[in-house]
């Protein structure tokens, strides 16, 4: 269940070379359905490009132009549910140490009262340390204690998760996972996953965490293997993958995360009609790098 090394033999940066975000997974929408939205985040060298209007996006369904309608950049409150992996394996690997830490500095950058997050570990089953509700000092509290043991069930976690914070309006969701190893246990697929985080626009990132002994290789920058399925987990849904340790990466991280959920665009369209599946792709005129979700479908009519 750990992240072997051929696995973190990274070839590039997850993202940094997609100025356009393709769909294979999608939410579903009636044939009445009138707008759909997609939240949308813009990067340029890693930090959030704000300051863009309507005219600096181009979307596209099916690669046919679709009209943007509506358009909103305002800056938002987070919800957040944070998964800390506590299979056997964070034990044997030394990366429980420095996930707490991870978890511990995001949570530092909430605002109390503001901001919205659980936190959940995991194992073969997950756990609720405290449920989604106002950042307070309690969620700092919970992470502390986490016994490592058993086997590792990341998609059923995430989807368990994701319930959490789907309740919740007016806040850009996300679930956020710091984890060191790949999924042995789950009962639901990734493509499972992907298709149901997407259907209510909440991305996910991951931070596949590195012990402190662990010998120093660019993977903290280069992210995880596209093809990983943890990866393609986080870009189909349109969050982020990372490789990290405590210290810069973990940061940096954190960093691209809340910046990436607090500074956002929301842009509506009119769908194509047709029943079925419809890729979806976002980008800006400027070629930046843009994470969107990934699609969309329309059911038959009754």
């Amino acid at each position: 269940m750990r992240i072997r090394p051929a696995l973190l033999a990274i070839t590039a940066l997850v993202g940094v070379a997609m100025t356009t975000v393709t769909a294979q997974q999608v939410p579903t929408f009636t044939s009445s359905t009138r707008l759909v939205t997609v939240a949308v985040t813009v990067q340029k060298g890693g930090r959030p490009v704000t300051g863009l209007t309507q005219a600096d996006f181009e979307v596209r369904s099916n690669d046919t132009i679709r009209p943007i309608v509506q358009f909103t950049s305002d800056t938002s409150p987070v919800t957040a549910a944070l998964l800390l992996d506590a299979s056997g394996s964070m034990d044997v690997n030394a990366a429980m140490a420095p996930a707490e830490a991870g978890a511990r500095d995001l949570l530092s950058a909430l605002t109390p009262g503001i901001d919205r997050v659980g936190i959940y570990t995991f194992d073969e089953a997950l756990a609720t340390r405290v449920a989604v509700g106002p950042f307070s000092p309690a969620h700092m509290l919970a992470l502390r204690g986490t016994r490592a043991f058993g086997s590792t069930s990341i998609y059923d976690a995430v989807l368990g998760a994701s319930r959490g914070v789907a309740a919740n309006d007016g806040a850009r969701r996300a679930v956020v996972v710091f984890t060191d190893g790949v999924d042995t246990s789950s009962v639901v697929t990734p493509e499972d996953v992907r298709t149901h985080l997407a259907s209510i626009d909440v991305p996910v990132y991951i931070l596949a965490v590195l012990s402190d002994t662990h010998p120093e290789t660019d993977d903290e920058r280069r992210g995880l293997p596209e093809d990983h399925p943890l990866a393609r987990l986080a870009t189909g849904t349109g969050g982020q993958a990372f490789v990290v340790r405590a210290g810069e990466s973990m940061q940096r991280a954190r960093h691209t995360i809340v910046s990436s959920l607090r500074t956002h665009y929301v842009l509506a369209f009119e769908p194509d009609t047709r029943p079925g599946w419809h890729s979806l792709s976002v980008r800006t005129r400027q070629n930046h790098t843009v994470r969107a979700r990934a699609g969309y479908s329309v059911a038959s009519r009754p």
